[in-house]
């Protein structure tokens, strides 16, 4: 290993030390590139080839992203998703094998290069490492123009074994963080055209904030849940509150159609709990197919929502009146004589993107006592 290698994994390892029995935002979703769990994508996956070709093929047009700031604007394949965000924008491989992304925040302050190696060292503790991520790094450096580069790979729990790299750079008093991932096998065919596309970022407007104090902090995760308290989950705290009743709560991101809701009732008489958690997931389906044209769903197939194993899933896929392709999934599952229901959709071509925070806010959902949700970790 080389001297380099060995300072910037001990500093991640005294971070991650450091912070051992903190709660920590869920950083994790807001910058890795999208990993849907496989039992919540609308879609069957196309197996992965033997030998993966390039995730930008050679001759595929590249289109301009500028983000609604103006901080920066970057090229990206024309067959990519973009999916922007109030502090940056992540762009999604169709095979979500790859992906990059920028994010930027006024650290109020001009960062000396010790100050701005340890603000990429906090952010790749923050977001890649945790125990079982198989965490090792590959090289890190300072280039010309001042910013600083680590590569390292690390081991992502649906794709594997990936290759990653983060670029730190600040112009006046604007952090800037670029990152590049693949799987390890894609990593191998597309590194050269992820750093051509790395290439074209281009900073704008680096003016200081004026409408909110700077912050290196994505959006915090706070708890939501319906007024009688029977269940919660954690939500961004930039998305809204759309609907909030006795039995049910549902939260948006606003400007998208991007909807997370969660509801409790009465469970409907069976057998068992498993019988009854299927036989509501499949009522919902077969209510779609009345309320909608063109529905595609998958069989139920079992699922675990809390502590409650014997839950049911089922993926759908619509048109809606206005032509809309909307995609999502409900999870149900009973306990003590109560159903629950977690649903979530948006439009089929931003579905996948979405998944970044439709995954963690599923898993995050809890029974409670209200004391036992927010002692518990938050997502990651």
């Amino acid at each position: 290993m080389k001297p380099g290698q060995f300072c910037f994994l001990l500093l991640i390892v005294l971070l991650v030390l450091a912070s051992c029995g903190d709660s920590r935002p869920p950083n994790q979703p807001d910058f890795q590139p999208i990993r849907p769990d496989a039992t919540a994508a609308p879609t069957v996956a196309s197996p992965i080839a033997a030998q993966p070709t390039s995730a930008i093929p050679a001759g595929v047009a590249l289109s301009t992203f500028t983000h609604s700031s103006q901080r920066f604007s970057i090229s990206y394949p024309e067959t990519w998703q973009p999916f922007e965000r109030p502090d940056g924008v992540v762009f999604i491989d169709p095979g979500d094998a790859a992906g990059y992304g920028i994010f930027f925040n006024d650290a109020g302050q001009v960062y000396s290069k010790k100050d701005l190696n340890q603000y990429l060292v906090t952010f790749v503790a923050k977001n890649f490492v945790d125990q079982d991520a198989d965490f090792a790094p590959i090289s890190q450096e300072q280039q010309a123009d001042g910013s600083i580069v680590a590569q390292f790979s690390s081991k992502d729990p649906n794709l594997g074994q990936a290759i990653s790299e983060v670029r730190v750079s600040q112009k006046e008093t604007i952090v800037f963080v670029l990152y590049l991932s693949a799987t390890e096998a894609q990593w191998q065919v597309s590194q050269d055209q992820l750093h051509r596309l790395a290439e074209t970022f281009t900073i704008l407007d680096t003016a200081p904030a004026t409408s909110a104090p700077p912050t290196d902090e994505p959006p915090e995760w706070v708890l939501a849940g319906p007024l009688n308290s029977t269940f919660g989950f954690f939500y961004p705290d930039d998305w809204e509150i759309l609907r909030q009743d006795e039995t049910s709560v549902a939260v948006g991101m606003p400007e998208t159609d991007l909807v997370f809701e969660a509801t409790v009732a009465d469970a409907p008489t069976a057998k068992d709990n498993a019988e009854a958690a299927q036989k509501a997931a499949q009522k919902y389906a077969d209510q779609l197919k009345k309320d909608y044209k063109d529905v595609q769903t998958r069989p139920v197939e079992k699922f675990q929502l809390d502590q409650m194993t014997d839950g049911a899933t089922v993926d759908f896929l619509y048109t809606t009146a206005d032509g809309t392709a909307k995609a999502g999934s409900i999870i149900t599952a009973v306990s003590e004589g109560k159903l629950y229901q977690v649903i979530f959709s948006s439009s089929a071509e931003f579905y996948q993107g979405a998944l970044q925070w439709f995954n963690p806010m599923y898993k995050s959902f809890k029974i409670l006592p209200v004391e036992d949700v927010i002692l518990e970790d938050k997502p990651e």
